[in-house]
């Protein structure tokens, strides 16, 4: 249930600053409904999205306008880091009391990453019991940052005007998406695999219920698709870009593939053993999770980010997964109507999951879900 606090309000704003892309996202409540109050989308050039000043130089530039022109109310923020700021591993720990395991834990992050870690650079999860031989010990995920990473992420918001409310993980955001469609007790073993596909990279989130048990970047997104269809047909990266558009289109279902039949096959077969490649890295992901936690697999694949519209990338995967891969729907059963998301109406909008992920952080998207208790075990601005 939402709290009567957060009634007929809007909530902070949420701004993920992609690799393609800076979108901003503001949600309200009006009584029990659930609606997008703004939102707001800028696209980088090619150049500029691979070059990180640049990066930085557009986003000062673009989002005060962005924030002024799409009907944003107030200036504070939640935001993220990506996979690649972020340090993850995963150890496995004896039980012990809460109090004990954190002091353990930061001083193995301290030792495992080789930097001093005060207690808002870092975020742990425990991803539940393993057995380890004879043992059964828990597994960690840890998530740490350096502190100037921070530092220049909060002078970028500070320069453009924005409250900081709090940094998070992205891999923990983009779960919390889906989180409000757990709330059965049938749901408390669901397992659900988010499979983020960008620009740059792809992230893999694996979680049971709602507890996140699993997660991975991989190096592999939309601009190394592009590139290899680039140098398989023989074209300028611009006109590849083109044609994987015609790709990314929504079908008229909006949120699966439109069939074998309707895909160019000279495009397919060009994509084919690069989207495999990503496929062998997500199987392993969920090989590991079978084994790790006995038996965790998923009934389908939640496809998210702009090239999950894609259909070659969603039937390769599926294919080579032996599972279904499903574009997913995170905005199911919230308010859309009165905002422009500049997508075709039959578009899941599943390259928003970051940013209302993002914008549940304090308010929550359903009922309250603690992640540790402790806030300090959070990134926090």
């Amino acid at each position: 249930m939402f709290k009567s606090l957060f009634q007929n309000r809007t909530w902070p704003i949420a701004l993920d600053i992609g690799g393609d892309s800076i979108k901003l996202l503001q949600m309200r409540q009006a009584g029990s409904v659930l609606k997008v109050h703004a939102c707001a989308r800028w696209r980088f050039s090619e150049s500029d999205g691979v070059d990180p000043l640049r990066r930085r130089q557009q986003a000062v530039s673009v989002i005060p306008e962005l924030l002024r022109s799409n009907g944003f109310v107030g200036r504070k923020v939640i935001t993220s880091l990506s996979c690649e700021d972020l340090c993850i591993k995963s150890i496995r720990m004896a039980a012990m009391p809460d109090a004990q395991m954190h002091a353990e834990i930061m001083r193995e992050a301290a030792s495992r990453f080789g930097f001093e870690i005060a207690r808002d650079q870092i975020a742990w999860l425990n991803a539940g019991q393993v057995r380890q031989g004879a043992e059964v010990r828990n597994e960690i995920i840890l998530l740490a940052v350096k502190p100037q990473v921070i530092a220049d992420h909060l002078s970028l918001l500070s320069s453009v005007g924005l409250k900081p409310q709090h940094i998070d993980a992205e891999p923990i955001a983009l779960f919390r998406a889906f989180e409000r469609m757990l709330r059965r007790k049938a749901d408390e073993q669901a397992v659900t695999v988010v499979v983020d596909i960008g620009s740059r990279s792809t992230r893999v989130i694996v979680a049971r219920g709602r507890e996140v048990v699993f997660i991975k970047n991989i190096d592999a997104g939309g601009r190394r698709f592009t590139q290899t269809l680039a140098r398989h047909l023989n074209i300028p990266h611009a006109e590849a870009e083109e044609l994987r558009l015609r790709l990314r289109r929504p079908s008229e279902k909006g949120d699966e593939s439109s069939g074998r039949g309707s895909v160019d096959w000279t495009l397919y077969d060009a994509l084919r053993a690069e989207v495999e490649g990503l496929g062998r890295e997500i199987a392993l992901c969920l090989r590991y999770c079978a084994v790790t936690f006995r038996g965790l697999r998923p009934t389908n694949v939640l496809l998210t980010g702009g090239e999950s519209y894609d259909r070659a990338v969603v039937e390769l995967l599926g294919e080579h997964l032996g599972v279904p891969c499903v574009v997913a729907q995170p905005f199911k059963g919230i308010d859309v109507a009165s905002v422009d998301f500049g997508a075709d109406r039959r578009a899941t909008l599943s390259e928003w999951t970051l940013c209302l992920g993002l914008a549940g952080r304090f308010k929550n998207l359903s009922d309250p879900v603690q992640e540790n208790g402790d806030a300090t075990h959070r990134l926090s601005a």
